[in-house]
């Protein structure tokens, strides 16, 4: 453990790169301005010129859904240095001017990195000139990932990864950069209290840690303090996906640590109490059927005799109750308290209607 470590800290604190929470890049009045130096502060903690070549422009169709990446092609001006360098800037959406603005981050940023590496490289060089060693270049990698591009419903949404790692021929520290819209006609960023509440910092910190605790061996418990305002995170098939850098919290065989949860923005319907078995139980807490609420939110629904406990599934989204236990969650996280247990009345399970608003997510609509 202790070689571990020491394996851990030392690439962090020499390279300083790492999740950095961009998470983006919003576009909304009171944030911060995209195109001055907020955001590459963030970043890079030095600023190098940011006047790197461009070699090359190509246009990449991700998919036929109205967004489009166009790679920006940077090489380096010295052989000292190899590079692979793609730079996304997006295409398509509907804010053109947050658009601009998030492209002129992301370039910046990459400019950035290989100026600073650039810089580096030509320094190492010299000194192993000097000392007569042999000088092997280093590299510079930086690529991209376009994970959700939701853009066929007023709320659509944007989640774009960028990874830029850079190689001194020893342990390479990536840095992974998320930028997270809704596409509309004024783009927002995306924040995690969108998908979680205002409390989404208790929700996921419980949440992750009840999932380091799975596999203990696997992580660096004493290292998890857990998350932050500007936590790096993205969005792919539904799910949040929670990042943290690269030896943080466990070695560096685990790569960039990723922790997934169902989100909660689904544009659900209102449920109409109308359509559904209901009861008001003794304590006058109006109950649900468990089956009636499946079907209607379009929920499978399979019971567990052994445990006497039901599980509801749909696409990634995922919960499960026991009868006589106040205790519901969602996708895994933190259980939270009701105030009232499933019960099992004429061969019905019902629920809490309180399950529905504060666990599904659904609003109620009464008559």
């Amino acid at each position: 453990m202790e070689r571990e470590q020491t394996m851990k800290k030392s690439p962090f604190n020499v390279l300083k790169f790492g999740v950095v929470g961009l998470t983006v890049m919003g576009i909304s009045a009171g944030m911060l301005p995209m195109n001055g130096t907020a955001f590459a502060d963030a970043v890079n903690t030095t600023k190098p010129a940011i006047n790197a070549p461009i070699s090359a422009v190509t246009i990449s169709t991700i998919n036929n859904t109205g967004i489009q990446i166009k790679e920006v092609i940077l090489t380096s001006s010295t052989e000292l240095l190899n590079t692979n360098i793609k730079v996304p800037q997006i295409v398509g959406m509907l804010d053109t001017k947050a658009q601009e603005e998030i492209n002129s981050v992301i370039l910046s940023n990459a400019q950035k990195d290989l100026a600073l590496w650039e810089k580096d490289a030509t320094e190492a060089a010299a000194d192993a000139k000097k000392a007569g060693f042999e000088y092997r270049p280093y590299e510079l990698n930086i690529i991209y990932d376009l994970k959700e591009n939701k853009t066929d419903n007023p709320s659509g949404m944007i989640s774009l990864v960028v990874t830029s790692q850079g190689e001194t021929g020893g342990t390479g520290m990536p840095r992974v950069d998320t930028y997270n819209v809704f596409n509309t006609k004024q783009a927002k960023r995306i924040a995690l209290s969108d998908f979680f509440g205002n409390d989404f910092k208790e929700k996921l910190n419980a949440g992750i840690l009840a999932k380091i605790n799975e596999e203990p061996e696997n992580y660096f418990i004493e290292d998890f303090k857990g998350i932050d305002e500007e936590q790096g995170f993205y969005i792919e098939n539904g799910e949040v996906v929670i990042l943290f850098p690269k030896y943080s919290i466990a070695p560096g065989a685990m790569g960039t640590p990723e922790f997934r949860f169902s989100t909660h923005i689904t544009n659900n319907p209102k449920l109409d109490l109308s359509t559904i078995a209901t009861f008001k139980n003794a304590n006058g807490v109006s109950m649900v059927s468990l089956r009636d609420v499946a079907n209607r939110l379009g929920y499978e629904i399979k019971w567990n005799q052994t445990s006497r406990s039901a599980e509801l599934k749909k696409g990634a989204q995922w919960t499960n109750v026991t009868l006589g236990k106040d205790s519901y969650f969602f996708a895994k996280m933190a259980p939270v308290t009701l105030g009232t247990a499933p019960i099992l009345k004429n061969d019905t399970i019902y629920v809490p209607v309180k399950m529905v608003t504060d666990i599904l997510r659904v609003e109620i609509k009464n008559g």
